[in-house]
């Protein structure tokens, strides 16, 4: 039988954003610093190369930090001293959820109950929205398919698998690795299942 999903289509504004020096600097350190590492030479020619190359990709790159992909987005870079303890901690919900997929693929009857779960997260840039969408992608049993205005589409082979999204565990911890007030609350939860067409 054909199934099809019932949600409704959203459009997008793109609005400005300014991001400052200091970030520039950090971005071009950063660069350079995996420029000599690639280059493994430190002599001064290829530092200048460097450096210049660098200069290069920073200039005809700066149109895209103005871009703003939503109303209110602002800048905040990832703390360094959080992304230590994320990570860890991603690791180990990809490895649990990685177990209940292959406990789910290996028991003969496949309890499989997708779902498509819609849920508004409180998440302070576009930057903290990326990387939670990536690591609902990374964890196994569910994919991010859509972002519009901090409602995320998320689908689920399960309802087990969604529950850290729903609870907002994920989104709370995605909040941590940025400097900001939001509380990565997850409100207006809607879970559409299949429906026979």
């Amino acid at each position: 039988m054909p199934h099809s999903w019932n949600i409704p289509e959203r459009r997008v504004e793109m609005p400005e954003r300014h991001y400052g020096w200091r970030s520039q600097i950090i971005l071009g350190l950063l660069l350079l610093g995996v420029w000599l590492l690639f280059s493994g030479h430190y002599d001064v020619f290829h530092i200048v190369a460097g450096v210049l190359s660098v200069a290069f990709v920073l200039t005809i790159n700066r149109s895209l930090f103005k871009v703003r992909l939503y109303s209110g987005d602002v800048y905040r870079p990832i703390r360094l001293l959080a992304l230590a303890g994320y990570l860890p901690w991603l690791l180990k919900e990809v490895v649990i959820a990685a177990l209940q997929v292959a406990r789910i693929v290996l028991t003969p009857r496949m309890p499989v109950d997708p779902s498509l779960v819609e849920f508004h997260a409180e998440l302070p840039n576009a930057a903290a929205q990326t990387v939670l969408a990536n690591s609902i992608t990374l964890t196994p049993g569910t994919v991010t398919i859509d972002i519009t205005h901090g409602v995320f589409l998320v689908h689920a082979i399960t309802d087990s698998s969604s529950v850290s999204l729903v609870e907002g565990v994920m989104p709370q911890r995605v909040v941590g690795l940025f400097a900001g007030d939001e509380s990565g609350a997850v409100t207006d939860v809607s879970i559409h299942k299949w429906v026979d067409a």
